[in-house]
């Protein structure tokens, strides 16, 4: 029996490229807080319906930048 996945392949690796590109802008290492934070928004960004990679960016900064800087 075949397991369902909420995520297509191509979604997976858009998520992981934009996750890439935010943790490099940001100075953020994989292992920190603020890779866990910048993960759990873009996939509660994904879950909303936002597929654009540009559009996922964008809304994780908001969020990184309020995490990041308190």
């Amino acid at each position: 029996m075949p397991i369902r996945s909420p995520f297509a392949l191509h979604d997976v690796d858009t998520l992981s490229a934009v996750f890439e590109e935010l943790l490099q802008d940001h100075r953020t290492s994989r292992g920190s807080d603020e890779a866990e934070g910048i993960l759990t928004r873009l996939l509660f960004t994904y879950e909303l319906g936002v597929r654009d990679p540009v559009l996922l960016k964008m809304l994780a900064v908001p969020f990184l930048s309020q995490r990041l800087w308190q």
